[in-house]
């Protein structure tokens, strides 16, 4: 009906506009022109309406302005003094310790009393060379360029503040560096020379801030070598203003910041600082790095995630997010199932093939995995194959270019019916797919009046508000750069696990903080199957529904549980239909005897 409603609505509105158009010609000129244009606006603003009654799913994610290179491939060590901490020396030695070839290369000008206990350690090890560098033409020589480009560590060894010399020998050398870095190779360095391993490198003097062009190795970052909170936060901030896409890392003298992969840990005394410049919507955002005493410390404390720190700086350059006034939770064509992992609920496989078209389904699997290889046996498509259905495959990618434009990759997904997304952790899936044409067409089997389902981690990634995605760990629900799901269906935040997790307090901190937002927590073996707005409600447990347009009572749960056959309308936020009115909601403490 409401999909009848919309196209009768836009039909009557353009046709009101035409025969408003037609009588202008009885008019004046300067009436005419103003009252045509103002038909002409109704005029679009009906084709609009008219087109959102037909149409099923938005696709206005982009993919331009995210990330395409995650993580590195090998490991940087860059310490913000001219001598490196105890710890990452050590780390360095225990790494080369195991290398096939491993290189300390020396700039002119380094004081040969620096790191002197390190560098004993360092040339006692076989197979290690050492390059001196004294001009650039050095790196013209092909011996020189064998060795570097054979090494497995490159200790780049320079004076804390770079000179006009080492400059010139720095510049040039630092594709030989990206490259040893591409191929898994470790590169420590120290001192001023780590601020070109940034995206961009900051000058400044007393009336001026200039930056240029870095090796851009610690992907999108402005990073400042012997940082002091007073004197140079504000240089960074200013960089940033102008910049605001950037990372601002701030390394102090008594630390350095070890990157593998996309993930950013501190060695030594000292600490990193990392920051996000403020805009209209946004304040500062800060955090200080140190270094784990335990491996049972807190990872939001001693873990920098850098693709999320980027993917959060995008998000502050464009509109607020999530909005304050959602799209309706309304699913025009197709189903979605949902379940919140631990198991699946009897018979619902089953259910969403037939939703796919039963034997003739055309079935995708997208595993959630942040390996860039999965196995080649399915077991969840060899399940769909027992059961007849014309096609079932999956689709695996880490590869953002991939998911985007490889014809072969995307194949399966132009005619699939149904789509299953597997349990992990949902960044992965925003990572591979977000704004691709792969999402373009998972949003159009939807369209073509098809089922996406999915568990767990793919339950979550359902909505356009993505909840609990933050990739150093699990525990918050809330995670800048990664609250951007795959949006199927908008103005809700799913969580998963949630009664067995406890999850219920991390819920109502997200509808406190986004009242616009309908909370789902979908415990495990449970699921909703939602058509139109209407959430089905199967399995064991319970789904609650977190709605901060009602009333919060002191001393009463700030949600309703629904259990197995209840139907609850997601759009008017109301129950349509209740199995289990007569048994109070378990809480937390029950939940634990």
């Amino acid at each position: 009906m409401g999909e009848i409603a919309g196209k009768t609505a836009g039909y009557c509105l353009l046709l009101s506009a035409l025969r408003s158009t037609v009588k202008l010609k009885e008019m004046g000129a300067s009436q005419m022109i103003l009252r045509s244009t103002m038909k002409m606006v109704c005029l679009l603003f009906s084709v609009l309406a008219l087109c959102d009654g037909v149409s099923g799913q938005e696709f206005d994610e982009s993919f331009e302005l995210w990330p395409v290179d995650l993580k590195i491939n090998g490991t940087v060590l860059a310490g913000g003094g001219s001598e490196l901490p105890e710890a990452a020396a050590e780390y360095l030695l225990a790494v080369s310790s195991r290398a096939e070839m491993i290189v300390r290369v020396q700039l002119p000008n380094v004081k040969q009393e620096l790191n002197s206990k390190t560098k004993a350690k360092f040339d006692e090890i076989e197979n290690h060379q050492v390059v001196n560098l004294l001009k650039a033409t050095d790196l013209g020589k092909a011996s020189t360029l064998a060795i570097l480009e054979a090494a497995k560590v490159i200790w780049l060894q320079t004076e804390q503040v770079l000179g006009d010399s080492s400059k010139d020998i720095l510049v040039p050398l630092l594709p030989v560096l990206s490259k040893a870095v591409g191929r898994g190779a470790l590169v420590c360095v120290n001192g001023s020379a780590i601020e070109y391993f940034g995206r961009l490198v900051t000058t400044s003097t007393e009336n001026s801030i200039s930056f240029r062009e870095g090796e851009d190795l610690v992907f999108d970052s402005v990073i400042k070598a012997g940082y002091r909170d007073e004197t140079e936060r504000n240089t960074l901030l200013s960089v940033l203003s102008a910049n605001p896409s950037c990372v601002g890392i701030g390394v102090e003298s008594e630390a350095s910041i070890l990157l593998s992969g996309r993930k950013i840990r501190v060695l030594g005394d000292g600490a990193a600082v990392f920051v996000l410049a403020a805009n209209e919507t946004k304040p500062i955002r800060i955090q200080v790095l140190r270094q784990a005493q335990s491996r049972r410390a807190n990872p939001y404390e001693t873990i920098v995630d850098l693709t999320a720190w980027r993917r959060d700086a995008i998000d502050r350059m464009g509109e607020l997010f999530p909005p304050s006034r959602p799209r309706s939770p309304l699913v025009k064509n197709g189903s979605l199932v949902i379940v919140g992992g631990g198991g699946m609920p009897a018979g619902l496989m089953e259910e969403m093939v037939g939703l796919a078209g039963g034997p003739k389904a055309r079935m995708v699997y997208v595993p959630c995995s942040e390996s860039d290889e999965v196995s080649s046996s399915q077991r969840i498509v060899e399940i769909w194959e027992k059961m007849g259905v014309e096609s079932a495959t999956f689709i695996h990618t880490k590869d953002r270019e991939k998911a985007n434009s490889d014809e072969a990759f995307l194949a399966p997904l132009r005619n699939a019916t149904g789509i299953w997304f597997g349990g992990g952790r949902q960044w992965n899936l925003a990572d591979s797919y977000f704004g691709t044409e792969a999402h373009r067409l998972m949003k159009q089997v939807l369209d073509r009046g098809g089922v996406i389902g999915g568990s767990s981690a793919g339950a979550s990634i359902q909505a356009r508000y993505m909840c609990r995605a933050n990739p150093v760990a699990n525990f918050d629900i809330m995670a800048p750069g990664y609250e951007r799901g795959l949006g199927f269906i908008s103005g809700v935040a799913i969580d998963q696990h949630f009664s067995q997790r406890r999850r219920q307090r991390d819920m109502t901190s997200l509808v406190n903080r986004y009242p616009q937002l309908l909370g789902i927590g979908i415990d495990e073996a449970t699921a909703i199957v939602v058509t139109q707005s209407n959430a089905r409600v199967v399995g064991k447990g319970k789904v609650h529904f977190y709605d901060r347009k009602r009333p919060v009572v002191p001393g009463q749960d700030d949600f309703i549980a629904l259990e197995e056959g209840s139907v609850f309308d997601l759009a008017s936020r109301s129950i349509v239909e209740e199995t289990n009115s007569s048994k109070p909601s378990s809480s937390p403490s029950e939940k634990a005897k």
